[in-house]
C-alpha cells in the first residue's frame, strides 16, 4: 500500500514539475504583436510615383495603382510600397514565379522580390533614374515599404516595446566618379522610422507627430555610432530623431553583406526623443498617455546614383502592457 502511494505521489509530482515549465516557458498574457502579415504574405498595396497624387486623390487607397501580390491572393494587403520621385512605375508588372520558389516584381529601376523564408530583397537602381549627379534641393526616388498599425502601441500604458527585424545588405554600387561623387549631398541609405504621434483630440498638440529613426545602411559610414542626430523633415514640417546606432544593432557593420539584427526595447529610447523634443519646445502640452505608435516605414532614400540592394525579414514589435 505505501509503495502504491509513493508511485501516485510520484506521477503528480511529475505532472506538477511539467505544468511548472509549461507555465515558464508561456508567452506572458499581456504580450502582443504591433505588426501584421510578418512574413509579407499578402503583398503590398503600391503608391503611385508622386505624393502630390496622393493628396490631389484624396489618400492612399484612392491612388493606389496595382497590387504587388505574393503567397496569398484574397486578403487585402496590409502592407504599401512606396515609390515615390521615379522614373519607373512598378505597376501593371507581371510577377515572375522562380524555381525556388519565389516571386519577382521588377523593371529598370526597381526589384521586389518575395522569398518562401518570408524575406524580403528590395533593389533600387538610381543609375536608371539620374541622368547626371544629384544637386542640391533635387529630389531623390525611394523604395519604402510601410504599414500603419491597426493596434497602436500606447507610450504611457506599456512596459516594454521589444523592437527586432534583420536585414542584410545584398549590393551596393556607386555609379559616380570621385569627381562627382560628394558625401554631403549623395548617399543610399536604409533608415527605419515609427511614427510618434499625439492621439489625444483634447491636448493642444493633438496630430503633432514626430519620425523616429533607426538608422542602419548607410553607405557614407562603415561602422556604428553613437551619436543621436535630430533634424528638420522639410516634406512633413517636422522633426527626425534618429536614435543612436550602437544600442540597437551592436558594433557591427552592413558592409560585410551578412545577416544583422536590431533587438532592443525602444522605450526608453522613444521617451528620451519625447524629451528632447519638449527641450525644443514640441511636445511641451503632451504626456505619456498621448503618443502612440502609428506606423512605420522602412526601405531606400538615395539621393545619389548608386545600385543597391538589401533584404529584410522577421520585422516585429512586440508590446508588453503594464
Amino acid at each position: 500500500m505505501k509503495k502504491r502511494s509513493i508511485i501516485k505521489l510520484s506521477v503528480w509530482s511529475s505532472l506538477l514539475l511539467n505544468l511548472c515549465i509549461c507555465f515558464s516557458f508561456a508567452s506572458p498574457v499581456d504580450e502582443w504583436e504591433a505588426f501584421g502579415d510578418i512574413a509579407f504574405e499578402d503583398g503590398f498595396a503600391l503608391s503611385p510615383l508622386n505624393t502630390k497624387i496622393v493628396e490631389e486623390k484624396g489618400g492612399w487607397e484612392k491612388a493606389c495603382v496595382d497590387t504587388l501580390y505574393f503567397e496569398k491572393q484574397a486578403q487585402k494587403p496590409i502592407w504599401k510600397i512606396a515609390q515615390w520621385n521615379s522614373k519607373h512605375d512598378l505597376g501593371n508588372t507581371l510577377p515572375i514565379r522562380n524555381q525556388d520558389g519565389s516571386i519577382t516584381y521588377a523593371n529598370q529601376g526597381k526589384k521586389v522580390i518575395w522569398n518562401q523564408d518570408g524575406s524580403l530583397w528590395l533593389e533600387i537602381n538610381t543609375s536608371q533614374e539620374y541622368d547626371k549627379p544629384r544637386e542640391e534641393n533635387e529630389p531623390w526616388p525611394h523604395l519604402l515599404i510601410e504599414q500603419n498599425f491597426k493596434s497602436q502601441p500606447n507610450i504611457g500604458k506599456v512596459k516594454q516595446l521589444n523592437f527586432s527585424m534583420e536585414i542584410k545588405l545584398e549590393k551596393c554600387e556607386r555609379k559616380m566618379s570621385d569627381s562627382e561623387y560628394n558625401p554631403k549631398l549623395h548617399t543610399a541609405q536604409t533608415p527605419f522610422y515609427f511614427v510618434l504621434r499625439n492621439i489625444n483630440s483634447e491636448a493642444p498638440d493633438f496630430n503633432t507627430f514626430i519620425w523616429l529613426g533607426i538608422p542602419s545602411y548607410d553607405y557614407r559610414h562603415q561602422q556604428m555610432t553613437d551619436k543621436e542626430t535630430i533634424s528638420w523633415d522639410l516634406d512633413t514640417s517636422t522633426y527626425i530623431y534618429n536614435v543612436p546606432q550602437l544600442p540597437v544593432w551592436g558594433n557591427i557593420t552592413f558592409h560585410d553583406k551578412q545577416w544583422h539584427q536590431a533587438k532592443v526595447d525602444v522605450l526608453p529610447l522613444i521617451k528620451e526623443a519625447i524629451e528632447k523634443m519638449k527641450s525644443k519646445g514640441f511636445f511641451k502640452d503632451t504626456t505619456w498617455e498621448d503618443m502612440e505608435i502609428c506606423g512605420m516605414n522602412f526601405g531606400w532614400e538615395v539621393p545619389g546614383t548608386f545600385d543597391a540592394a538589401i533584404s529584410v525579414r522577421n520585422m516585429s514589435l512586440k508590446v508588453i502592457d503594464k
